[in-house]
């Protein structure tokens, strides 16, 4: 038998207990993308929507897209607040994230807002043990830096996410030897992009000042997996476009062999 919808409303003595129950547990809150996008949004905004921005960057950043993630972060806000949990989600269902989030630290590269780091906390993460980092930054929470350049020590983290990021790198080679070198031993590196057939692949740079930047593109988890080399210790999730024809994503999470 189908589920009658007209059974699922809720009910204000059931709405009630809900409220109690989230007031001592908010960060389940933050499990909705509805209210993740509000709180960011309304933090940014009560803050004076403030922007910072990396004054010096290395050679692998595409050029414009400092430019254009500042134009789209004034422009169009905060844009969707659903895209990266299609890896944070797989990602909080995996061992030893599963149940275990609270005890580990987690890097992300490149959130631009702070909707993905509030879904991190939202998974388990403890606050104190997320590290954010981005060429342009809207929240006192990142760390101006660059991928190419990560501003932190060797395996510092047990998870770094690069969610919709490689795409602004003409040298994604750099960019995971950065992600494979801030990985503790048997760490996870969580990667999606979107693969445009339009552009190609490899380096396949627009001209600065164009609509879409883009740097660097793969168009399956083999191409992304092989930038990895023999550091790639087990592929534990992963999904290409449906077609090689159609635009689509192309995600992996890996645990990588320590560096060094």
């Amino acid at each position: 038998m189908a589920i009658d919808s007209n059974n699922l409303k809720i009910m204000p003595d059931q709405m009630a207990t809900f409220l109690d129950t989230l007031s001592k547990r908010p960060g389940d809150i933050l499990l909705s993308p509805i209210c993740r996008q509000f709180f960011a949004t309304d933090r940014w905004n009560k803050a004076g929507r403030p922007i910072q921005v990396l004054e010096t960057t290395d050679q692998g950043v595409m050029p414009g897209a400092i430019a254009h993630n500042r134009r789209e972060l004034e422009e169009h806000g905060f844009g969707s607040a659903t895209r990266t949990a299609r890896l944070i989600n797989p990602l909080a269902a995996l061992d030893p994230v599963f149940g275990q989030a609270h005890e580990l630290k987690v890097l992300s590269i490149g959130p631009r807002t702070e909707m993905e780091l509030l879904h991190l906390v939202g998974v388990g993460f403890r606050p104190e043990n997320i590290y954010a980092v981005d060429l342009i930054s809207s929240s006192p929470w990142m760390d101006l830096g660059d991928m190419h350049k990560l501003p932190y020590p060797d395996k510092m983290f047990d998870v770094v996410i690069s969610s919709w990021v490689l795409n602004y790198s003409k040298d994604p080679q750099l960019a995971i030897n950065e992600m494979v070198r801030v990985c503790a031993k048997r760490g996870l590196i969580a990667i999606g992009l979107t693969y445009a057939p339009e552009f190609g692949a490899g380096y396949v740079a627009k001209e600065p000042g164009q609509a879409d930047i883009v740097g660097s593109m793969q168009r399956s988890v083999a191409e992304l997996a092989g930038l990895f080399g023999s550091r790639l210790d087990r592929i534990l999730f992963q999904q290409d476009p449906a077609l090689d024809s159609i635009k689509g994503p192309v995600m992996m999470i890996a645990r990588v062999k320590p560096a060094g």
